[in-house]
């Protein structure tokens, strides 16, 4: 049976994860798999590094830490966002730690856990110049205040910022490295025993060291792709994923007709063209239509007409190709390489989109090898 498949070599992610972790030294490497590990598989991909994690994995929501605990990843588990609200009894149920952003989460917490005479322990999120999530450092001398108050239910483990622009602005991750470190600073000289002072992502780890503190959340990384595409590869990563599909139809078209909706492509010669079973439905994006390429029998074929729900269309001309040939839309073969920064140089956007929007298709078979 001839299968759309994603392939997804955990092997690669194991090493990515190491050779990050001998980068950035002695410091925890907290792997971000939110949104199914950036497609790559949540479950499969803690599976294979929790041997390897000494602290936490990262998630966005409780529900995909529910999902590992029901796993048996027995890891601690970071919630990074979306937590707290309504959900503040599963976090002691699952043993999850929330990242805690604003006043009403935390007075929540506190109230439940008087509840229930349980503490539960937290990571403090602090606005450096994201303006996304996070307490501001002003709000510090009233968090303090009422931890005091309330040490027999919450548990301060960690304290943590977010990069707005690590891998391209040095001047402004540089002013959120500073306040950032005010409020470092702020909460040891108040004697807060806190374990993890977190700020950095891939970006950071690799663009500012002095950011590293005593751990790093990794994601993009992790998979295999820098948040900015280098020419270099400073962290010895590849990327962990493969897409490859199939031709389903192969026939000729003379110079002046059109291909698929529209026609978006007049052909200007006369042709051959193949129809690959992969579409917008499967994580593609319109707007890359005529503008991408892939591999086809160790040799690249542009695309041609819109790409359409479950299909497009790719100019075979010049290659020896048949109904049911291979087709790498990300890959390699022996002379040529597609990732997901090419891929999204076409559609206008980052290889993080490319690989959670892909990733997340149900039709796609996900392989692991």
């Amino acid at each position: 049976m001839y299968e759309v498949i994603k392939e997804i070599n955990l092997k690669t992610i194991i090493e990515n994860f190491n050779n990050i972790q001998d980068y950035v030294g002695n410091i925890d490497v907290i792997p971000v798999i939110k949104a199914d590990a950036y497609g790559h598989g949540a479950i499969e991909v803690a599976q294979s590094l929790r041997s390897n994690v000494k602290s936490y994995f990262a998630v966005a929501f409780t529900q995909e830490a529910i999902e590992l605990r029901k796993h048996n990843i027995k890891n601690d588990i970071l919630i990074l966002s979306r937590c707290g609200f309504g959900d503040i009894e599963d976090l002691y149920n699952y043993n999850l730690t929330p990242v805690v952003h604003n006043f009403s989460v935390l007075q929540s917490i506190i109230d439940f856990s008087k509840s229930k005479n349980r503490k539960l322990p937290i990571h403090l999120k602090f606005n450096t110049g994201m303006n996304r999530l996070g307490f501001c450092k002003s709000d510090l001398d009233y968090i303090i205040e009422l931890y005091k108050k309330n040490k027999d239910f919450i548990d301060i483990v960690g304290v943590m910022s977010h990069f707005s622009s690590s891998e391209s602005d040095t001047d402004r991750t540089n002013k959120q490295i500073k306040e950032f470190e005010d409020i470092v600073e702020i909460t040891k000289s108040n004697n807060l025993e806190i374990k993890y002072y977190h700020i950095s992502n891939s970006g950071g780890v690799l663009n500012h060291k002095n950011a590293h503190y005593n751990s790093v959340r990794v994601g993009i990384s992790l998979y295999g792709y820098y948040p900015k595409k280098l020419e270099s590869n400073p962290l010895n990563i590849k990327p962990a994923m493969s897409i490859k599909s199939f031709i389903i139809s192969k026939h000729d078209i003379k110079k002046g007709e059109g291909v698929s909706y529209g026609p978006s492509f007049i052909a200007d010669k006369d042709m051959q063209v193949a129809i690959v079973a992969f579409g917008y439905a499967d994580g593609l994006f319109r707007f890359m239509s005529n503008k991408f390429s892939v591999i086809v029998n160790d040799k690249i074929c542009k695309s041609v007409g819109t790409i359409c729900m479950d299909m497009f269309a790719i100019d075979v001309s010049n290659v020896e190709a048949k109904v049911g040939d291979e087709v790498i839309i990300i890959g390699e073969s022996k002379n040529y390489k597609i990732n997901a920064d090419d891929l999204a140089s076409f559609a206008s956007t980052i290889n993080y989109e490319i690989l959670t929007n892909i990733g997340k298709s149900l039709r796609v078979k996900k392989v692991y090898v």
